[in-house]
């Protein structure tokens, strides 16, 4: 009998084992550095050559794939585990660098240095260098951000938002959508401008303290009646600004960042399904 309850406990906390790597993602991965030929110009007058760290699953593919977007505070360990994390599910994952490119490591005191909506030009960028891949299905990629990336994803879909962000007409280049993102995921972002012209389906994950970019903003700005995509927005009780960062519990700009274990494990399900549901 005792030997049946060791075993039956052995069983029970690889289950869990196996659980918390699904949940938190695993660095089984390699990333590979990779670099492309951008659409927007710096101050010299020439393309940016942005650049981006490449995570794919085993096989040859074509596998659907995700555009993360990192937060003012540059590519994080944070954005690593998600790319891991999602390569574990099946995806190519880039973590697209727009700061670094650009001369800057991060802008959390001067968010606007590097604006939303130039970008979300960076985002189609990368969607389609990803589209050329090989191993790549450019019929299936999303996009991924997080707290200022969070918000260049809303630019990605939403005219209203893009429009919203851009102070001058250098800031504004135009834009012809064409080949839309098949799905876009939005971490705690600041929602500037309605939502319903979202192009694409939109899944929005905040916290209900945030003071950074206040979840009230979004709840205003979601669709009055049905849109002509789903537009989907969860509200996590006493989760903060960066809820999903592991490890995290700090005061950035005089606000809160603090991780929140239950937002993100459910987080983790959220993204999980929505992605399947829109790429698989």
């Amino acid at each position: 009998m005792v030997t049946k309850r060791i075993k039956k406990n052995v069983v029970i906390s690889l289950g869990l084992v196996i659980f918390a790597i699904w949940l938190v993602g695993s660095s089984a991965f390699a990333a590979e550095n990779v670099s492309f030929k951008g659409t927007m110009k710096l101050a010299s007058g020439d393309f940016v050559t942005l650049t981006g760290k490449l995570t794919k699953p085993q096989g040859d593919g074509p596998f659907p794939a995700v555009v993360l977007m990192h937060g003012c505070g540059g590519i994080s360990k944070a954005t690593d585990t998600w790319a891991d994390r999602l390569a574990i599910w099946g995806y190519v994952a880039i973590e697209l660098d727009s700061f670094g490119p650009r001369g800057e490591k991060e802008i959390c005191a001067k968010t606007m240095s590097i604006p939303f909506n130039v970008r979300s030009h960076d985002a189609y960028d990368a969607k389609s260098y990803l589209s050329r891949l090989p191993f790549v299905d450019r019929n299936r990629i999303a996009a991924m951000g997080f707290s200022h990336g969070g918000v260049s994803t809303l630019c990605v879909v939403s005219d209203s938002n893009y429009a919203a962000v851009a102070v001058n007409a250098k800031m504004n280049p135009s834009r012809k959508i064409e080949d839309p993102f098949r799905a876009v995921i939005a971490f705690y972002p600041y929602c500037f401008a309605k939502l319903e012209d979202s192009n694409a389906p939109l899944l929005i994950l905040s916290g209900e303290l945030d003071d950074w970019c206040p979840p009230a903003l979004c709840q205003k700005n979601m669709p009055s009646g049905k849109a002509a995509q789903e537009i989907a927005l969860k509200v996590y009780p006493g989760a903060y600004h960066g809820f999903d960062m592991e490890g995290i519990d700090l005061v950035r700009e005089g606000h809160r960042v603090r991780y929140n274990p239950q937002a993100s494990a459910d987080s983790i399900v959220k993204v999980k399904e929505f992605l399947a549901k829109h790429l698989k």
